[in-house]
């Protein structure tokens, strides 16, 4: 399973991003339950979930098949740059949309348009801007605190 994870060209931080990565997440994660909860939004805590593990698991793949407008993003620990693709990043943008349409009872007619013109930008943006390997901790804030937000519309 470890070799689905290890690129070449991520050697030899593989394992630290991994694990750097997921720890971050929950760090993100454990303080918006607590969030979501005391405001009554636990329905909402899955969404920026399925946009990451989607959109991001699309990304990749994508953006190495279909990529054509690349740019470049930097590492944690080190200096060398990597190479993302604004096709794979679309994915999260057409994730972002198909999620919120798919969980539309969620929201309030004014929270749902709201969020259909909010989330997927941020979250395009999020993903874009954060670091090589480290995307979820970065989708994961940007997602909760937006949603967090509409949830006053």
């Amino acid at each position: 399973m470890f070799l689905s994870f290890d690129r070449p060209e991520d050697r030899p931080y593989t394992f630290l991003w991994l694990v750097t990565q997921i720890a971050a997440g929950f760090l993100v994660a454990v303080p918006m339950i607590v969030l979501f909860y005391y405001h009554d939004l636990l329905q909402w805590m899955f969404l920026p979930i399925l946009i990451n593990g989607i959109g991001d698991g699309l990304a990749e793949p994508v953006g190495v098949r279909f990529g054509r407008h690349q740019y470049q993003t930097r590492a944690l620990f080190t200096r060398k740059k990597y190479v993302r693709t604004i096709e794979g990043s679309a994915c999260i943008f057409l994730t972002s949309i198909a999620v919120l349409v798919y969980s539309h009872a969620l929201f309030t007619p004014g929270q749902l348009i709201a969020a259909l013109f909010i989330l997927p930008p941020v979250m395009t943006l999020a993903e874009a801007f954060s670091p090589h390997t480290w995307d979820t901790p970065f989708l994961f804030l940007a997602g909760y605190l937006t949603l967090f937000v509409i949830s006053f519309i």
